[in-house]
């Protein structure tokens, strides 16, 4: 790797495509990698598409004591599991949504806090949900205002999808691809960046101080406002067609790879 160091303070890492070997499975080595950073004064920080509640056992793997940017920055959590930033969706831009999502008669969830509400004529599992509480529905009227709709397909369907509410309500929320199976959807001026900086105003540091990783779409404002970003090799070409550094897979541990050429962190 060639790259022109810079002084680092924070570490910021997406999830799923990124920091995790699998669903919710860390390895030791990244785990090991983390601690020792923390350690060492670093500080740590998660920006995931999950809710908070979808990411309270890796939390415990790495030592709590995180910032978390969750819900692609509709909601922030302190160190202590506080909020300190909550954002919902307008409840009748949301009808409007699931309206045409329904059309397509394609798997969605809607979130708010730690409930997940689901339509009842939907009977795939997409995503384990062992922390929310699940509530069903029949009516779309009966959703209340969310934090975030999640949509699952295949890539097809699902950029098509992207697109068509692009064309409608892209001035009034934000719609991300982030993964290629995957649809989130926030409020209007939530992105992972914008999340970025309000916990910068917590940790007392510069953007230019922090090193972002990432792999999906709604990585891209993160990365975009970072000194160091980085994009896995498994990273979607939107973002690998930048001017960003790159690591290994996810699955060939390339966050901690990075961490510890560039921090001189001991390989464990």
């Amino acid at each position: 790797m060639f790259f022109e160091k810079r002084k680092i303070k924070v570490i910021v890492s997406d999830l799923d495509g990124t920091l995790l070997y699998g669903r919710n499975i860390l390895t030791e080595r990244t785990i090991k990698c983390i601690k020792t950073l923390k350690e060492k004064g670093y500080e740590f920080v998660i920006a995931t598409g999950r809710g908070y509640d979808g990411i309270r056992d890796i939390l415990k793997e790495l030592g709590d004591d995180i910032y978390t940017i969750c819900n692609n920055g509709a909601t922030i959590y302190d160190k202590k599991g506080e909020v300190i930033y909550n954002k919902l969706m307008d409840k009748e831009c949301v009808e409007k949504i699931l309206e045409i999502v329904k059309k397509y008669d394609i798997y969605y969830s809607c979130f708010v806090g730690n409930i997940v509400y689901e339509d009842i004529k939907n009977r795939e599992k997409w995503i384990e949900r062992n922390y929310f509480e699940r509530k069903e529905f029949s009516d779309i009227k009966e959703v209340p205002n969310l934090n975030k709709i999640v949509i699952g397909g295949e890539p097809e369907q699902i950029f098509e999808i992207s697109k068509k509410l692009k064309s409608f309500y892209d001035d009034e929320v934000e719609i991300t691809i982030s993964s290629p199976k995957c649809i989130d959807i926030v409020a209007k001026g939530c992105d992972k960046g914008e999340g970025l900086k309000k916990v910068t105003t917590f940790l007392k540091v510069k953007l230019d101080e922090i090193m972002a990783f990432g792999d999906g779409e709604n990585d891209m404002s993160m990365l975009e406002s970072v000194g160091v970003p980085v994009v896995m090799e498994n990273a979607i070409e939107k973002l690998k067609n930048r001017s960003f550094l790159e690591t290994k897979k996810n699955t060939e541990d390339g966050v901690a790879i990075f961490l510890e050429e560039y921090l001189g962190v001991k390989k464990s």
